[in-house]
């Protein structure tokens, strides 16, 4: 399954340091999660359906046979998992091949964030889980450019997370002055998202308290 879309998808040759590294529009890590929660998650008593991967110039759509299992939302998908086929996931994890249960659209959704990439879209009934990849336009922005931009973040990112280990009660005000390349509203941004994604905390109220880091 991943042979054919890789076959079907654009990549391109980016050189870093002399080194050719060959890059995928899409990536490759959440396609792959997707098929194998395809494969284990499938219900496979409704005879004649079979999992279909469809790739359009705009999107990649992976068609799973069966709806969400009972006693699962959408909204609970990363946060609660129920195994339609305890055998078979039992089987693929001694593989080395999924983690634990509950797991797979964390990985997915971390995987896709690496990749600057949206989606992905959720469609679902009591017959059919669709999950939709909308494809990048690279008229508009190469793979490059895009991966530039991650570093870019990556990196003040790692810059506010060193000068609050250096002074955990520093302001928002001094890490922009520190940075010179963001304002104080930017800042605040960057920390809301360090403490949603579980990497820093504030202790104590904004004037007094002092930043925390977690992980």
């Amino acid at each position: 399954m991943m042979k054919f879309v890789q076959s079907k998808l654009n990549t391109e040759y980016i050189i870093k340091g002399g080194a050719r590294q060959e890059v995928l529009e899409l990536s490759e890590d959440a396609l792959r999660e997707v098929i194998l929660n395809a494969i284990v998650h499938r219900d496979y008593s409704i005879r004649g359906a079979n999992i279909q991967i469809n790739v359009y110039s705009d999107r990649v759509e992976i068609i799973n046979p069966g709806g969400l299992v009972k006693g699962i939302t959408l909204k609970d998908l990363g946060k609660k998992s129920l195994s339609r086929n305890n055998l078979l996931f039992g089987l693929m994890q001694r593989m080395d091949l999924v983690e634990k249960s509950g797991s797979g659209f964390l990985r997915i959704r971390r995987a896709l964030k690496k990749y600057k990439m949206t989606g992905p879209i959720i469609e679902t009934n009591e017959y059919w889980f669709t999950l939709t990849f909308p494809r990048p336009d690279l008229q508009k922005k190469s793979l490059r450019e895009r991966f530039e931009d991650n570093k870019s973040v990556e990196k003040t990112t790692q810059k506010i997370l060193d000068l609050i280990r250096e002074n955990p009660y520093i302001s928002r005000r001094e890490i922009a002055d520190n940075l010179g390349n963001i304002t104080a509203d930017g800042i605040k941004y960057n920390l809301s998202k360090l403490k949603r994604e579980g990497l820093i905390k504030r202790v104590g109220p904004d004037k007094g308290g002092y930043w925390e880091i977690i992980k």
